[in-house]
């Protein structure tokens, strides 16, 4: 896709955001004018899009109605074709070297990223050294944590570090080793020997905190989020102050409950408290009684320890897919925690297929790959309708959209492109990581409950919400 139809497609986009907007708060074309002090005809030309939509406008809009600016601003594509692939050459032009106390510490450098998902992924070199596992060594500098989630694969010999509740702690860490890290975990990482290569990949990624989740309670304030905070740790407690948020957002009382559920009223105190955890079926009968699902009564579970879910590379189970008989990958499982189910993290090992390309990886998630060890590989990729087709080096990454379907397939000497790295002597091997975006189960959910053409009007309204004549074509119910 050329600049001008990158353009051209976010100024559509940015018309249907103001349609909706302005259906939402029930104003057709001459009410709209009048609130944001435009021309007649105005606001017409904007959402038709004769006149494409201003940041003045925006702003205009913000000010008047119950709108932020960024809820009329579409977000940018930057991955027409499903796929965006970072080389390693432009990784390495992005090269910059950070020092903590006087003395550089890390080389970072960018890896494959999309204005379309909330991963932050660096490939970063330890360089510092150090000739032990104290977590108190002076040669070691730590940060204060960070918002993002962060998942780290090692590669050399690599002192992993990290501090809880006041807690520092080291652990020795080696190639294919993974960990899963909680934000603001304070943590870092040093090399233990100078003759070998130490670094690792951190992909940060924000999930379910970043976007609007963050503006608003950056809005409401740091002691409203601490009282809407729900414990991860004590599942008993999680489960009583989930209860309690429902009981209170229904006006629910004790009384009232035990008439609609039949459970005692002392029981149902003693599940508000904490003090007991509900059955099976005591669940059911307050979900019925609350009008919710089985699931919205039930909270997720963590296997952190301290923070972080530490997983050995000898430790990680192994499965051919996607058919033991005829397999195109071995997959290693890395580190993940059920907090995000949505989360996935693999090793790849890329297998002869004789030619053949490897079996088709799709995914609801937002998928990154980095291609590790010093054997290339072939993507392969098919979007809208389209096939490409693409050899990665040894340290290139990839973003990949949701419902992209890719694959990997081992590189021959005779198939190598002039000029790019020839294969080795290894199986080619990736790093895979899967991450949910903001089109959670729950919005699946929404779009799967929609009417007829609902989901085109969703993705890009183009009407107004009434017929103005006596025509109804779409039998819009709508007041």
């Amino acid at each position: 896709m050329r600049h001008h139809e990158h353009d051209v497609d976010f100024e559509r986009r940015a018309t249907r955001l103001l349609r909706a907007a302005a259906n939402d708060l029930k104003r057709d074309e001459n009410s709209a004018d009048h609130d944001l002090g435009l021309e007649p005809g105005s606001f017409a030309a904007y959402v038709s899009g004769r006149i494409p939509v201003t940041w003045n406008l925006i702003q205009r809009a913000a000010r008047v109605w119950p709108l932020n600016e960024r809820d009329l601003l579409p977000v940018r594509d930057d991955c027409p074709d499903g796929v965006r692939i970072h080389r390693l050459k432009e990784s390495v032009a992005t090269s910059r070297v950070l020092a903590r106390d006087g003395a550089d510490y890390y080389e970072y450098r960018d890896t494959a990223m999309s204005r379309g998902a909330s991963y932050r992924p660096e490939w970063i070199r330890m360089l510092q050294v150090v000739d032990d596992d104290d977590p108190d060594n002076p040669l070691v500098k730590w940060n204060r944590g960070h918002l993002l989630y962060q998942f780290t694969y090692f590669i050399g010999p690599v002192n992993y570090y990290y501090s809880w509740d006041g807690e520092r702690v080291c652990i020795p860490m080696d190639t294919g080793d993974s960990v899963w890290g909680l934000p603001f975990a304070p943590h870092t990482f040093t090399a233990r020997e100078a003759s070998q290569p130490a670094y690792i990949l951190a992909l940060t990624y924000g999930g379910d905190l970043v976007g609007d989740a963050q503006r608003e309670a950056s809005l409401l304030g740091a002691e409203t989020a601490r009282e809407l905070a729900l414990s991860t740790i004590d599942p008993r407690r999680a489960k009583a102050q989930l209860l309690g948020s429902y009981f209170t957002a229904r006006a629910m009382t004790v009384p009232e409950a035990a008439d609609r559920t039949g459970l005692p009223a002392a029981r149902l105190t003693a599940l508000l408290a904490g003090t007991a955890e509900p059955a099976l079926g005591e669940l059911r009968r307050l979900a019925s009684a609350l009008g919710l699902s089985v699931r919205d009564l039930l909270p997720p579970r963590s296997t952190t320890e301290r923070g972080v879910v530490v997983r050995r590379a000898v430790d990680t189970r192994r499965w051919l897919h996607p058919d033991p008989a005829a397999p195109s990958y071995r997959l290693r499982e890395l580190a993940t925690d059920p907090l995000h189910p949505h989360t996935s993290s693999f090793e790849v090992e890329v297998l002869d297929t004789g030619g053949r390309p490897g079996a088709p990886l799709a995914t609801t998630q937002h998928q990154y790959a980095y291609v590790l060890g010093d054997a290339p590989v072939t993507l392969t990729w098919t979007s809208d309708g389209g096939e490409y087709q693409e050899e990665l080096a040894p340290g290139d990454s990839v973003y990949v959209r949701p419902q992209i379907s890719v694959a990997f397939t081992a590189v021959s000497a005779a198939d190598s492109a002039p000029g790019r790295a020839r294969p080795g002597t290894e199986r080619p091997r990736v790093l895979l990581l899967r991450i949910g975006g903001a089109i959670s189960p729950d919005v699946r959910f929404a779009l799967g409950s929609m009417a007829e053409s609902g989901i085109s009007r969703y993705i890009a309204e183009d009407r107004l919400w009434y017929a103005k004549g006596r025509e109804n074509s779409d039998n819009n119910t709508s007041r």
